[in-house]
């Protein structure tokens, strides 16, 4: 469990640097922490909106089920406050699960509004993180509009090793571990296809697979096979 000193300098790192100086011990002040286990929710879908949190430690799924499947939207490393669209008073739009042990800092959203409204200037750091967001949503939507099975689960990769990438002698750890299923739930492909598709990364030497670790050999590697592959895409459908 991460003490008030940590949690402080977690505050006062990115993306919360530039919030105004009070923020932080408004924070401290009213904000609770909470533990969860792994594969545990914070919250369902439809539920009301009434909590923000702050990832301290751990990470976090968040998801949308379906009657058959489940659509993985994001998942969360710290620090990060999530889900900052209940700013709007409506319901959680999604579902958050731990995938790990996990520990937040949950602020009542009725008293982080209070806080707003007092400190306007904290409104543009929650606006940027909402415009990150929007900004990942599109670029998720165009992936998912991709035909090429192959070309949505590479770009996918690429994306997870820039965010939860850690450099190592083989390449770029992508410090998440993942199944197949779960990845499945990102790209929105078949588990058959994904399993098909890593194979085929790994003899084509962009990646390598230790049980649910994926390392990506090298970054800019696949970069250029994802532009190839989409360029090739582009001109055959032409």
């Amino acid at each position: 469990m991460l003490n008030e000193t940590q949690i402080k300098e977690l505050l006062t790192n990115t993306p919360f640097a530039a919030m105004p100086g009070n923020f932080v011990d408004f924070c401290l002040t009213h904000g609770r922490t909470r533990i969860y286990g792994p594969k545990q929710y914070l919250y369902f879908a439809a539920d009301e909106g009434n909590t923000l949190y702050l990832l301290l430690s751990g990470r976090i799924r968040l998801y949308l089920m379906g009657e058959f499947n489940e659509k993985i939207i994001r998942v969360l490393s710290p620090p990060v406050f999530f889900p900052e669209i209940v700013l709007d008073g409506r319901p959680y739009p999604h579902a958050a699960l731990s995938m790990e042990e996990t520990e937040v800092l949950a602020l009542n959203r009725d008293t982080l509004i209070q806080f707003i409204e007092k400190n306007p200037a904290a409104l543009w750091d929650f606006y940027k993180m909402l415009a990150l967001d929007l900004r990942r949503s599109y670029r998720q939507i165009r992936n998912l509009s991709i035909g090429d099975a192959r070309l949505r689960l590479g770009a996918k990769l690429y994306a997870l090793a820039h965010v939860h990438g850690q450099q190592t002698p083989k390449g770029v750890l992508i410090t998440i571990p993942l199944s197949a299923t779960e990845l499945a739930g990102m790209c929105s492909l078949a588990r058959e296809s994904v399993s098909r598709i890593l194979s085929e990364l790994k003899d084509s030497n962009l990646i390598e697979i230790d049980k649910k670790s994926i390392t990506v050999s090298d970054p800019q590697k696949l970069s250029h096979w994802i532009h190839d592959r989409s360029a090739r895409s582009h001109s055959s459908s032409e």
